[in-house]
């Protein structure tokens, strides 16, 4: 009795060519699902509208020049058990900015489907809270928090959800 073999003992044409389609099978599997997956999950602009904000680069970078000059630290925290979002306003010596409208959104860096637009309300002095339930994960919050008069603010903050256990 022979035994089995997993290789023929002369490589033909045949063989060559099946193995050449099982490769490029693989690699074109393969690709289209990467492909299927990035073309997906993200549409590849920054911004929704990059041309028009463009135009106003200069008044941007002036109106970031005032906002640096004005000094206020903003903070912000996430309170998984209450399910706020907290924000708390310092100006340059520390004091609270009180009197604030701020809002804001929270995004998932790698996807827009889970966007949240949020507005918050003062529960205390230069303490800002909104309501909101937020799975596990990172996060970006970009904010703008604005007085009566017309002065605004905006800034940029990660946060880390963690799993709770």
């Amino acid at each position: 009795m022979s035994a089995a073999r997993f290789f023929p003992a002369r490589i033909e044409g045949r063989h060559v060519l099946f193995a050449l389609f099982a490769f490029f099978g693989l690699m074109f599997i393969v690709n289209g699902i990467f492909l299927y997956y990035a073309v997906g999950t993200f549409n590849g602009f920054e911004t929704r509208d990059a041309y028009r904000r463009g135009l106003t680069y200069n008044e941007r970078i002036a109106s970031e020049a005032a906002q640096t000059v004005r000094g206020w630290k903003p903070q912000v925290h996430y309170e998984a058990k209450a399910q706020t979002l907290n924000v708390h306003v310092h100006d340059k010596q520390g004091k609270g900015v009180t009197g604030l409208a701020i809002s804001g959104l929270v995004r998932h860096p790698v996807t827009d489907k889970q966007d949240h637009e949020v507005k918050f309300h003062e529960i205390a002095p230069a303490r800002y809270s909104a309501p909101l339930e937020l799975p596990p994960g990172q996060w970006i919050f970009a904010g703008k928090a604005t007085r009566p008069g017309g002065t605004a603010f905006r800034f940029k903050q990660r946060l880390w959800v963690k799993v709770s256990p």
